[in-house]
């Protein structure tokens, strides 16, 4: 049976989420804290209208309260850390809360007159909490604040039961409008990924596309020159394609790279970075790999490749050719030079007659030779 109620993402997913989350309502709650105050300033002149003797006593309560308030918007726009936005918005909230929980409580029947307040002040809150368990988190301490002021302001029995009534229905509408909210970011943040993902995947092969690799690829030198650990990098070109495409069509030739994409994954280690470069050329990017250690991976990839039937128009092996190379992470132009280095040896492994491994290491010295 199909339901709205909002599910929980894996937890990397989750996590990330919950971060972006953070990140929004930080960038919300700094330029809309002195609303909150305003909010709480505002019904000054109902206390005043209600209980002329008693309102400027509200007034210092509401007061004490915008204060708290104003402070933790100063600290968080001067900080400018995502990660202090939930500590703080719970911190402004209860302050929110308390000061006009304790505004009524001076007054007059505050609680009976004025609950419309305390109410107005608790509907913020699914507008600050990442969702409906943050806004649980966020409701306990003043909640349970504003039950120990009714209890110490002596309230009737009839105030008593008229607070709670408003506070509890207020509750109840601000725990839906979390869940709405809820849904609605949850519902987005996946669009947003699944946007994400198809911009940095390769539609044909389901592999990362050139752009995914490249930002792979800068996150991988920067890791590498920090852990001072080898970062190589491979080239694989499917030989005489072109004759695939002349020969069988176009869709054959899409098969067969689909085809070579497979068998790249099934060699390929997890900590890899595989993807289609362009055309029918791959590109892998092996962390804590050598250039020794990177030549086994793709010999066993290019042996992967020749031993895999792809039926065309009639029966056909395919075979690949690869370069490697390692990253100098030391370089300013680390990732470019690797590549081009990579590209070297890819052109020796085609110029030895193909279906070969070739390391730039090898390449430099027979260029030497030469």
């Amino acid at each position: 049976m199909k339901t709205d109620r909002p599910q929980p993402f894996p937890a990397p997913l989750e996590a990330r989420f919950r971060e972006t989350r953070r990140a929004a309502l930080a960038a919300i709650n700094v330029q809309t804290f002195w609303i909150v105050a305003l909010l709480v300033m505002l019904f000054s002149w109902w206390d005043w209208y209600v209980d002329p003797v008693h309102w400027r006593t509200a007034l210092m309560i509401r007061s004490v309260g915008s204060a708290v308030i104003l402070a933790t918007g100063v600290v968080q726009r001067m900080s400018q850390r995502v990660g202090w936005s939930p500590a703080i918005a719970k911190v402004r909230f209860a302050a929110a809360v308390l000061a006009v929980a304790g505004a009524l409580a001076v007054l007059d029947d505050g609680y009976v007159v004025g609950v419309a307040g305390l109410v107005s002040v608790l509907l913020a809150g699914p507008y600050i909490a990442i969702d409906r368990r943050d806004l649980l988190v966020m409701n306990a301490f003043p909640l349970a604040g504003t039950g120990a002021i009714m209890w110490a302001a002596g309230l009737t029995r009839f105030a008593v039961i008229n607070a709670s009534i408003f506070i509890a229905l207020a509750i109840a509408v601000s725990l839906l409008l979390a869940r709405v909210f809820e849904a609605s970011n949850r519902r987005a943040f996946a669009l947003e990924q699944d946007l994400m993902r198809e911009a940095r995947t390769d539609a044909l092969t389901g592999l990362r596309n050139r752009r995914a690799l490249e930002e792979a690829a800068a996150t991988e030198v920067k890791r590498s020159a920090r852990a001072d650990s080898p970062l190589s990098v491979m080239l694989c070109d499917i030989d005489h394609f072109k004759r695939v495409n002349d020969l069988h069509g176009h869709d054959a030739g899409d098969h067969v790279i689909r085809a070579v994409a497979e068998c790249l994954r099934g060699v390929a280690r997890e900590s890899d970075s595989l993807g289609r470069w362009g055309g029918e050329e791959f590109l892998v990017i092996l962390p804590d790999t050598d250039e020794h250690e990177a030549a086994v991976v793709a010999e066993r990839m290019r042996a992967s490749i020749e031993q895999a039937w792809m039926p065309l128009t009639g029966a056909a092996h395919v075979t690949a050719s690869f370069g490697v190379s390692l990253v100098p992470v030391a370089d300013l132009h680390a990732w470019d030079l690797g590549v081009r280095l990579a590209d070297d040896a890819l052109y020796r492994a085609k110029a030895d007659g193909r279906n070969r491994v070739r390391a730039s290491t090898e390449t430099k010295a027979a260029a030497e030779a030469g």
